[in-house]
């Protein structure tokens, strides 16, 4: 306890935060393999359930094969999203 006219106590530093180590965050204790990490990426990819206008290339076009492996009706909706994205003349194109 010190009298009125000493300075107060510092505060106690805080310890400065180690810095972010580089490459990926772990995910478990140990990093993923390519495997492990190539199965993730798949799985994620094959449950894109988003609307066309909304998917990932790569998404869109595995949805498109898929279609037409199954000879399935949403071929269409795929395909005018493909050529409104990558067609010179856009949405246009279509009409």
């Amino acid at each position: 306890m010190g009298d009125k006219k000493s300075p107060p106590a510092p505060a106690p530093a805080a310890e400065p935060e180690a810095p972010r180590k580089r490459g990926r965050p772990k995910i478990y204790s140990e990093p993923l393999s390519q495997a492990e990490r190539a199965r993730r990426y798949r799985a994620k990819r094959a449950n894109d359930f988003s609307s066309p206008d909304e998917m990932r290339d790569t998404a869109l076009i595995d949805a498109l094969r898929w279609c037409i492996t199954h000879q399935h009706e949403a071929v269409d909706l795929y395909l005018e999203e493909l050529v409104r994205r990558y067609h010179s003349k856009g949405a246009e194109a279509l009409k």
